[in-house]
């Protein structure tokens, strides 16, 4: 038999529910809870200029709220991505009188491995941001970068390309007026590489979101300097002006981006120093190990139990097509 039903994610929790009681009865069910889900259109409500849809977004999250409290009390187990989402989820809970199930906090990580440290090309003159700009928050946040922030980049650094990638890019970004050879949105790439080696400054402009941002860890696995919101580098443990800086205003999200464009030396030391703190903190080679005691078989003799770890390994090895995120979190292991 099965010893555990592991879902990853909000939205294939009710696919482990209905699976246990009708094949599974006695496996434990292992909720991966990336995010504290309700939060995103929450947040999205808060800067959303349209009543009808900021209507629509605030009833979205109360709904949200109370369909991440009551699935995660149906689990045997959850795990939490950042200790923040944990407790604003748990402040819904409290509400009702509910304790969240609580299995520990477990980050997502990067693989130095899948991302090495990139060969920069000189001079560096791209500000990059990359993700999918399908999802929400992403195609926000480069939205405000683009018209609240770039003006004032540009003004003092006229040679600069504001370079956009992910798949279906909002169409506004090409209707703000930034000249076509300070703007170059490339919507999916296969290989962002080349785009990387020319960037000066990654940047993360989130206003909304939950969980941790991925792509702070990949640039810091990159050895990128990064200059995000707050909002952007919630859940990761960080050194502001260490290894990233980080701004909420225009102005003074400008400033940062200008500061590591015009030194250089300054901007190349604080992508080193990302990479190694990522490297200390979030290897997935090292973290994911805190799995195995969420999936450790009650007992077992230390070489069932070797055998089972290294099972677990070898089903994320053999399996490159699974994102770091998956290879590190998605386990459903089998009784020897």
């Amino acid at each position: 038999p099965f010893d555990a039903i592991h879902a990853d994610q909000l939205w294939m929790a009710p696919y482990a529910l209905w699976l246990k009681p009708k094949l599974l009865p006695e496996a434990q069910t292992v909720l991966d809870q990336h995010n504290a889900v309700f939060m995103i259109p929450q947040r999205l409500a808060s800067g959303e200029a349209n009543p009808l849809k900021h209507k629509l977004l605030q009833m979205e999250a109360r709904k949200l709220a109370h369909f991440e409290v009551q699935t995660c009390t149906q689990f045997d187990h959850v795990v939490w991505v950042t200790r923040d989402d944990l407790a604003v989820l748990q402040g819904q809970a409290s509400q009702h009188n509910i304790t969240l199930p609580n299995a520990g906090i477990i980050p997502i990580c990067g693989d130095a491995e899948d991302k090495p440290m990139l060969a920069a090309r000189q001079p560096a003159r791209r500000v990059t941001f990359l993700g999918g700009l399908h999802y929400p928050p992403n195609a926000q946040g480069i939205s405000w970068f683009a018209e609240h922030v770039f003006g004032q980049v540009l003004a003092q650094a006229p040679d600069v390309c504001l370079t956009v990638i992910g798949k279906q890019p909002p169409p506004q970004l090409q209707k703000l007026g930034i000249p076509h050879q300070n703007l170059d949105v490339t919507g999916f790439v296969d290989d962002p590489t080349p785009y990387l080696e020319e960037t000066a400054v990654f940047v993360v402009p989130l206003l909304a979101g939950g969980g941790m941002r991925v792509k702070i860890l990949d640039a810091w696995m990159w050895g990128l300097p990064v200059v995000s919101t707050r909002v952007g580098a919630e859940g990761i443990e960080l050194g502001d002006g260490q290894n990233i800086m980080l701004a909420d205003e225009p102005q003074a999200f400008a400033q940062a981006v200008l500061h590591l464009l015009n030194h250089p030396q300054r901007a190349a030391q604080m992508g080193a120093a990302g990479r190694q703190w990522a490297l200390a903190h979030y290897d997935w080679h090292t973290v994911y190990k805190k799995w195995d005691a969420i999936y450790a078989v009650p007992n077992p003799a230390a070489e069932d139990q070797e055998k089972i770890h290294n099972q677990l390994v070898n089903s994320c090895i053999h399996y490159p097509s699974f994102s770091t995120r998956l290879r590190q979190r998605l386990w459903i292991a089998r009784r020897a």
